[in-house]
Formats: structure tokens, sequence, C-alpha cells
């Protein structure tokens, strides 16, 4: 029976198609690679982090608009208010918390920024708070902490202030935010840019107005794996979605009429905005900073205690106040 000879010559063709093949398939890993430790909007295979938060307390006055969380159906908590047509003697105050967080981050025991407003002659009637994802899970593991995004909570946000505004029948209203907070409200008046008239002052504390460290795709990888952490194709530095609210050249970030005040670290203390990552330089440490602001660092403050810092309250307590 006959058998066919093995050509030499195929041998080394075959030898070389798998050598081109090896080459080309190295040089595709090596491109996923480069885009995903590189590029501005981070690859994944899927997100981790987003879960049904429990419903937060409603601490509102009585009379107060029962308003629905448009992502989650249960009714939006937070606390405020004392009766419709209760008179003023300041424009009312909105807080907005962080990612995880609930309406209580601005009245923790033993430094509640309420407090320190009710002492300097705020009345209920003129302060508010929303948890716009749910009851805070921050006492949770890392893992386990319901984490949300700006965009799915700008219209639930807009929906508040209106709120607030109809029932106390003021004209204006003061914001005071941190971290996710900052980017939310921001987008808020960028997508209903009638309520920038009615916002006077806006405290925007620790805010990732430029993007933060964590969302940098190596930090991910390291920290998280392969994996797609929620809300970080917004918030990583250079992101399509940041250079929509800012605009070219920052040219939006300090959306008039309304008056700007950051509070931040800017050298590092802060770990969602590091100056280095890995030995290499990032320069994230005046992401919160905001061209047309009164950019106010305040350097070793890490991210929860230029909330709640005396000195950091004080700054900020004196900017809303002041008129």
């Amino acid at each position: 029976m006959l058998q066919k000879r093995e050509n030499p010559w195929d041998h080394g063709r075959a030898s070389e198609h798998v050598g081109r093949w090896r080459k080309v398939g190295c040089a595709g890993l090596w491109g996923l690679a480069a885009l995903a430790l590189l590029g501005q909007d981070a690859l994944a295979t899927h997100q981790i982090a987003h879960c049904r938060p429990e419903p937060a307390d409603i601490l509102f006055a009585p009379d107060f608009p029962a308003l629905q969380d448009h992502e989650w159906g249960y009714p939006i908590g937070g606390w405020g208010g004392i009766a419709k047509g209760h008179p003023l003697r300041h424009p009312p105050v909105i807080f907005v918390h962080g990612n995880t967080r609930d309406a209580s981050d601005w009245d923790d025991p033993g430094r509640s920024v309420k407090q320190q407003l009710l002492k300097a002659g705020y009345s209920m009637q003129e302060l508010w708070a929303l948890s716009y994802n749910g009851k805070s899970t921050r006492e949770l593991s890392p893992a386990s902490r319901c984490r949300t995004t700006n965009q799915a909570n700008v219209f639930d946000l807009a929906v508040f202030v209106k709120a607030v505004l109809a029932y106390t029948g003021s004209s204006k209203v003061d914001l005071v935010a941190h971290s996710l907070g900052v980017t939310l409200a921001r987008a808020m008046l960028a997508e209903y840019p009638e309520l920038a008239d009615q916002v006077e002052d806006f405290v925007a504390i620790a805010g990732p107005n430029h993007g933060t460290t964590v969302c940098r795709r190596w930090w991910l990888i390291w920290s998280i794996g392969w994996k797609d952490f929620l809300g970080c194709d917004e918030l990583v530095p250079g992101s399509r979605w940041l250079k929509k609210l800012n605009g070219p050249n920052g040219e939006k970030e300090g959306r008039g009429p309304v008056r700007y005040l950051t509070i931040y670290d800017g050298t590092g203390a802060d770990s969602f905005y590091l100056p280095w990552l890995f030995g290499l330089p990032v320069g994230d440490q005046e992401s919160p900073a905001l061209k047309g602001a009164e950019n106010h660092p305040m350097p070793g403050l890490s991210h929860e205690e230029l909330r709640t810092h005396p000195d950091a309250v004080t700054v900020y307590v004196h900017f809303v106040v002041q008129r």
C-alpha cells in the first residue's frame, strides 16, 4: 500500500503558519491588554457591585409628598421639613451623599453636619437630605455593598429638588454634596438647566469631577480582577461621560449663576485621588477641583474627613451661610 510521503517543504510551511498565528495571537492579546490598561473606557466581562439595597428610612415632615425611586420602585428616603408653608430664614440646603451611603451621612452622631447648621440658625424646614439609592450599606463588607451610578439617579435628584422648592416656597436652594453626590448633582444641573437658576451655592466635597483613581483599569485588575466595577465607565479619568459633563477645556465645570466651593485633599491622603499608581504618575489628586470654583484644598484629610472634620465643616458651612 502506497503511503503519502511527507514533504519537508509542507512541514516548513506549516511551522511557518503556526509561528505567524502565534505572533498574531500574542499581538492580539497584548493589544487587548493595552486597551484595558490605557483605554479611557473600561473593558470588562461583567459588572459587579450592583445589588438592590433595602429601602432607606423616611424621616420627612408628615405632609411632604411621597416620592418614588424610579430604579427600585420604593419610596425615596431621607429627612427634612417641618410643615408646608412654615416660614424660612435661609434658602433650604439639600445634602447629597456618596456611593453606598444614605441621608444619615449628614447626621452622624458626634459629627453631625445637620447639627452644625442648626447651631448656625437654620431650622429643619431649611435642611433636607435624600437617600437616592436606598439604605446605606457602608457597614457591610466592601464586596457586599450596593453601589450605583450617577446616571441612574439624576432624575430622582431633580424630582427631589423640585419637591423641596415647591414644599418650602423658596426660589433658591443650596446643594452640599460629597463624593459621587457631587457629579450626580452636577449632572442634574446639566440635564435640568432650569434648576441652575434655582441653585445659589454648591459645595462639592471630594467629588470625582475628573475621575477617580479607583476606576483606573490597573487598579481594578489588581483589586477585583478582570471585571467592570459598577459606575467606573462614568468615572474613569478621561471617560466620555466626564468629558461631556465638563465640556471642552472645562467650560461647563462651573455652570452659572451657581457659586461653587470645592473641598478636597490634593495630596493623596484621600485614597480616591492618588498622584501615583503602581509607581507611575497619574495626577488624580486635583480631580475634585473645578474651573470657575473657589477651590479649597485641605491637605491630609481623608475622603470621609473632608465631609465631617470640624475644620472642613467650618469652611463649607461658612460658605453656605454667608450671602
